[in-house]
């Protein structure tokens, strides 16, 4: 009750809340939605938050994509938490903003993405990239408001749907992510020959999902993302467990704690970095490298190369920084094929790397701090009505509670007093002499006990076993008692 109590005093401060963050934030938005219910009262309905930091920082300096998720709240009230998350310079998450909403509907997502849309000033979608499952709700949402954003499709989705799908089939994760993740049209027909050849079902599966929403052969590389899963939206919803349990007010406070933390601790990392790019550029290069020695290059002019790889020719444009294999294209980093030409020119990579991971631009996305809110104490009033929190759901009562596991020291069964005595001596089990044969223990004879012995005066033919005796007392007694 003490909980309840707690949350419901969250609810009636929330206006109250929204004038502190504004006031401490400006240029944030914060968006209430409420019902009425049969009384008149306000009731919640839904909530929209995106910090003027964030927003700030991801329209300047982030690059074009941003991932959507939804995730289960884990209180008394029902409810659902949206997020959208986008990349920064080193490849990391990086929140812009989030939501509460009762139910994860088209109605909620196309609040969700309206809001968002507004703020990261996303118009129709053009030049933008947008990575989510297919919630059906969340995929009508983004066809009514971004008609012309890039829309790709979680392939980890798609292929958890498959393996379900085909429970008894062993799927090879290899086969399916080679579709996935081939660069270019000529990997992806292949790998998808491969699929085929190993199921036709899963194959036919594989093309009612319309692969080309998550394959990178098809994806533009506006973005300069190779992305095709929505683990980072996934991670982003992983790091807030603790929070969805709380009160709403204290949810948004610990969510807005964790970015404000998050980017004063990326703020150092990105200062302690000497390099001209990101920490991700030279990982990624590293390991391209690997693969580079199996490489031969045929200077064309220019800056035109035919570089060889596996008997199979690729063109590499130096001057436009392309690559037909579309790997340099799409993450903005040179492939093998462009660096076995810059390593044959004795050039320097990252000459050739995207401004996007730019360590200068890798700082500027964490100088914009989130400011502190002050605590509950120092809110002023709304001065307007406050919110009634929805409808909690009524647990519904089992079929069979689980019995409590007993301890050593206690007895297996509960005594019953008064009518529940009696009950269990009627449940007692008798048992009865009926259809066995007695034979007498005086005299030896079937047909009688010994008490009912009709020979008196004979020797004792049998006498009974005293409890106390051992098998081998009571073998001794017996043959003194047949002698």
């Amino acid at each position: 009750m003490m909980i309840q109590d707690e949350h419901d005093k969250q609810y009636a401060r929330l206006k109250d809340y929204k004038v502190e963050v504004l006031k401490c934030n400006p240029d944030s938005t914060m968006e209430i939605g409420t019902t009425t219910d049969e009384r008149g009262l306000e009731v919640f309905d839904r909530i929209y938050v995106c910090l003027a930091a964030l927003k700030r920082t991801w329209i300047a300096y982030c690059r074009p994509i941003f991932g959507i998720d939804g995730c289960f709240l884990k209180t008394s009230v029902q409810g659902q938490f949206l997020a959208a998350v986008g990349r920064d310079s080193n490849n990391q998450l990086f929140p812009v903003a989030w939501a509460v909403v009762q139910v994860e509907n088209t109605d909620s997502w196309l609040w969700f993405i309206q809001k968002l849309k507004h703020d990261l000033k996303l118009l129709d979608g053009t030049g933008f990239t947008l990575i989510s499952d297919r919630q059906k709700g969340l995929i009508n949402a983004v066809e009514h408001e971004l008609p012309r954003v890039e829309h790709r499709m979680c392939a980890r989705h798609i292929y958890g749907n498959l393996r379900r799908a085909y429970p008894g089939k062993e799927l090879p994760k290899d086969l399916f992510w080679a579709v996935a993740k081939s660069f270019n049209i000529g990997d992806y027909e292949v790998a998808l020959q491969a699929l085929k050849n190993f199921d036709v079902r899963v194959y036919e599966a594989v093309l009612m999902k319309n692969p080309q929403n998550c394959s990178r052969a098809f994806f533009s590389s506006t973005s300069v993302c190779e992305d095709v899963s929505n683990n980072f939206s996934e991670s982003y919803n992983n790091t807030l467990n603790t929070a969805r349990e709380m009160p709403l007010v204290e949810m948004l406070e610990t969510v807005r704690r964790q970015a404000m933390i998050r980017m004063d601790m990326r703020k150092t990392n990105a200062f302690k970095w000497q390099g001209k790019y990101s920490e991700k550029v030279s990982n990624a290069i590293k390991a391209e490298k690997k693969y580079m020695i199996d490489c031969r290059v045929i200077p064309s002019g220019n800056g035109i190369y035919e570089v060889g790889e596996n008997n199979h020719a690729h063109t590499v444009n130096m001057v436009e920084k392309t690559c037909v294999c579309r790997r340099w294209s799409m993450t903005g980093i040179p492939c093998r094929h462009a660096l076995r030409v810059i390593v044959k020119k004795k050039l320097d990579p990252l000459d050739y790397v995207s401004h996007w991971y730019l360590t200068s631009t890798w700082r500027k996305q964490y100088s914009d701090p989130i400011r502190p809110v002050n605590g509950i104490n120092f809110w002023r009033s709304s001065g307007e009505n406050t919110i009634e929190p929805p409808p909690r759901d009524v647990p519904q009562p089992t079929k069979k509670e689980k019995k409590r596991f007993k301890g050593k020291n206690e007895s297996p069964k509960k005594k019953k007093k008064g009518k529940g005595l009696e009950a269990e001596k009627e449940k007692r089990i008798k048992l009865t002499i009926e259809g066995r044969t007695s034979t007498c223990g005086r005299c030896g004879h079937g047909g009688h006990n010994s008490r009912k012995c009709p020979n008196h005066g004979c020797p004792v033919f049998r006498p009974r076993k005293p409890p106390s005796e051992g098998p081998s007392q009571s073998s001794q007694n017996s043959n003194l008692g047949g002698g």
